[in-house]
Formats: structure tokens, C-alpha cells, sequence
């Protein structure tokens, strides 16, 4: 069945999708508001705020939370994105008002207990020291830090120590009060349940919700000109390195080329740089490249870890693949491949009551509507290998070029003179 909106008083949209022939039912609480909201002095805060609703309530305290939905067999989760917070739960049809309970009871009657704030606050700058720990992760934050400078696509979604220390109880229900509202919340249902039941029952959970306004992200300037390098010296088993590119936003017309070039490029054992990397060299166990869309920019991020000795081989060879899908194109084979792996992605993830609710919400967060599958699978299919080439020509530029590498060399010098196409 087809997805049904509803736009509520106050601006609260609820989207729903029955699924008449599965057993669970599942649903998101997505809140407009991320780490692109947030201000240098608290960078890291809609992260943080999201670990204090899982602290306790009024009615239950954090083991209680977990439990109401685990306890159950069903699962709850949440995340921070750049654009967004999203709180999740699955959990069997027959359990759906515990499921509505839970979330709504998180999302209305937290304690933000001084005591749990604090002892977040130390476990926040834990997951932060971790990832410096990650070679393979921190390369990325060090790529973007490159890329888009001192603006929040270049912060770390967490914060950093500093940040957290300055973010209290008080600067938590701040800015809870100013983004959690009904105008920048969707409330996305997807299973085993009618429409009406859905949504009756989420707008009596919510009643008392603040009514607020929307806020606009913060404008993200370009990304910085390249071509640069961004280097770690740090004592590791491997290098990790992470190209990048600017992408595009999720508005422009040239979108799909750019997913059909970004599949033929790295996306899965087919892809050209897996196939050269991997197969061909034996360079590295995993290349990957991969989007970053948002409403006014993007990203395109290519990286791998690989042996110490063959790192400045494997980014020349990523470079060199770039450059041929530059200057040659893909072939009609690689497009007709990649149109049926897209579609088949698109159609399988549908079978999955959360996928289905995630897709829902972030579509009318991000454009206001829920894109239709046939609207996506004809852009695909309208995709001709006269546009991927024009899209790799207008991204695959070295003044665009942003490398970082973390590994254990005295000189940078050798990866200073891979910058180029």
C-alpha cells in the first residue's frame, strides 16, 4: 500500500504505510535538527541530547527504557546526522502501543537528571577519544575537516572534549525546547497496523508536544579549493587514506548520474576500484567510495586501508581509476548493471517494516513528500552514459582534491605528490 501523509495542527506531519502481510510494525520519531543547528561553543549537542533521552523518565529509568521494547523482542535505537535526530523502535504488531508508549514517554517526559548528565557527558568523551583510536574512522574526520574547514559539516557530529564540558543540564533543555517541536518532527509508522490506529494513537501520545517553529540549518560554504593533503604521523598496523571530492546536493538535477558513477566507481565487488584494488593489485582487504548529500552541498569520499609499503600505490591507482571514468566514461554494460543494482537495492530494502519507515520519514524531513519507487527507478533509468561522463568531468578536478592519510612516516612528501588527476 501506498504511503499516507498527514499534516497535522501545528505543523506535526505523521506518514504512514500499512504492511498488512508481516508480523512487526515499526516506527521513527525524526526531529529536524542535527549538528549542522549547532553553534562552535556547543558542537556535539544534538548528539548529546539524544544519549540523555535514553536516561530515564518520569515513569522509568534508563534499564527500564531498554527493556520495555527489548524485553519484549523488538529493538530501539537512535541517531545523529548532520540534518537530523532520528528515535527508532521495532517490535512485533502485537506489541505496538509499547512501542508508541516508550518513545513518546523518552520524547516528553526525560528527567535530564544532573547526575546521568554528567556521567553522559564522561561516556560522550569516551566515544570521542575512541575515535581517535580508529585510524580507519578518524582519517574520515580529518577528510572532512580538510574539505569544509571550520563550519559544521567539518565538526565531528559528537563535539569534542571542550565542547562537551561546556554543555550542562541547562544548555540540554535549551535547546531541546527550541528544536523538538511539532513543526520540525515527523512521526513515520510503518507495519502491521490500519492507518487510523496509527495515527490516533500517536497524536494522543503527543498531545502536551511543544508547537515551536522550524529553524533552517547552518548555510554551508563550498568546499575549500584544493588540491591538499591532510596527514597523521601515528604508529599503525596499516594506512588508511580517504580521498574527496565535492559532490552534490540532494536538489541537483545530477544526482542520479553521480549515484550510477559513484557504483561503477566503488560500490561493491564489481565496482572498478574493487576490481583494481583488490583484485587486480592486491593493494587492500576494502576500497570504498561513497555520497554525502545535503540540502545545499556534498560530498563524494573514496578510501581504504592498505599495506604501509603500498599506500602510495593504492591512491595512485584510486586516482588513476578516477581519472579514466573521467575521461573515458563507463561502458553501456556498467550502466545497464548498475540500473538493475540500484533498482534491486531500492525494491528488496522495501520488504523491511523499518526500512520502509526510515525511508518515509526522511523523505518528508528532507523534501516534504515521500518520492515514489517509480519516480526513483525511472530517474534511473533515464540515466545515459553521455551524463555520467559529463558528471565525472564536472567532479573529477584536482583543485577539488582533498586527501588524508594516517600511517607511521617521517616524510608527507611522498603523498604530496599524488595530488593531481
Amino acid at each position: 500500500m501506498a504511503p499516507v501523509i498527514l499534516d497535522l495542527p501545528h505543523g506535526l506531519r505523521i506518514v504512514t504505510e500499512e504492511l498488512p502481510n508481516i508480523h512487526s510494525v515499526s516506527m521513527g520519531i525524526f526531529t529536524k535538527v542535527g549538528s549542522r543547528y549547532e553553534t562552535k561553543p556547543v558542537s556535539g549537542v544534538s548528539h548529546f541530547l539524544e544519549h540523555m533521552l535514553f536516561k530515564g523518565t518520569q515513569r522509568r529509568n534508563a534499564r527500564e527504557l531498554s527493556e520495555s521494547i527489548e524485553g519484549i523482542g523488538g529493538f530501539i535505537n537512535a541517531s545523529t546526522s548532520y540534518d537530523s535526530t532520528v528515535y527508532f523502535a521495532k517490535v512485533a504488531d502485537i506489541h505496538f502501543d509499547r512501542a508508541v508508549d516508550t518513545l513518546s514517554d523518552m520524547l516528553l517526559h526525560s528527567k535530564f537528571d544532573p547526575k546521568e548528565v554528567t556521567k553522559e557527558r564522561r561516556v560522550i568523551i569516551e566515544e570521542i577519544n575512541m575515535s581517535h583510536d580508529d585510524p580507519g574512522e578518524w582519517v574520515y574526520h580529518l577528510l572532512n575537516r580538510s574539505m569544509w574547514g571550520d563550519q559544521p559539516l567539518g565538526w565531528d557530529i559528537a563535539g569534542t572534549a571542550e565542547t562537551m564540558a561546556g554543555v550542562g543540564r541547562d544548555e540540554l533543555l535549551a535547546y531541546q525546547a527550541q528544536h523538538y517541536t511539532m513543526p520540525s518532527t515527523v512521526i513515520s509508522i510503518a507495519g502491521n497496523r490500519s492507518t487510523t490506529e496509527m495515527v490516533d494513537t500517536w497524536v494522543k501520545a503527543l498531545a502536551g508536544y511543544p508547537e515551536g517553529q522550524v529553524y533552517e540549518p547552518t548555510h554551508t560554504e563550498p568546499v575549500r579549493p584544493g588540491p591538499k593533503l591532510t596527514f597523521l604521523q601515528k604508529e599503525t598496523e596499516q594506512a588508511n587514506f580517504c580521498l574527496g571530492l565535492p559532490g552534490l546536493s540532494y536538489n541537483d538535477p545530477d544526482r542520479r548520474p553521480l549515484q550510477v558513477l559513484d557504483s561503477v566507481l566503488g560500490g561493491g565487488m564489481s565496482s572498478r576500484l574493487f576490481q583494481e584494488i583488490r583484485e587486480e593489485r592486491g593493494l587492500a582487504y576494502s576500497v570504498f567510495s561513497d555520497t554525502s548529500e545535503f540540502n545545499d552541498a556534498g560530498s563524494w569520499i573514496i578510501g581504504g586501508g592498505v599495506d604501509l609499503s603500498k599506500a602510495t600505490e593504492a591512491i595512485r591507482a584510486c586516482l588513476d581509476v578516477m581519472s579514466k571514468l573521467r575521461d573515458e566514461g563507463i561502458t553501456e554494460g556498467e550502466l545497464q548493471r548498475v540500473k538493475e543494482q540500484a533498482k534491486g537495492r531500492m525494491l528488496l530494502g522495501l520488504e523491511d517494516s523499518w526500512s520502509v519507515a526510515a525511508r518515509n520519514g526522511s523523505h518528508i524531513l528532507r523534501y516534504g513528500r515521500v518520492l515514489p519507487v517509480e519516480q526513483f527507478v525511472a530517474e534511473i533509468e533515464a540515466v545515459t552514459q553521455e551524463d555520467v561522463l559529463r558528471v565525472a568531468q564536472r567532479l573529477v578536478r584536482s583543485d577539488g582534491l582533498h586527501l588524508s592519510v594516517i600511517g607511521p612516516y617521517e616524510d608527507s612528501a611522498p603523498f604530496e605528490d599524488l595530488l593531481s588527476f
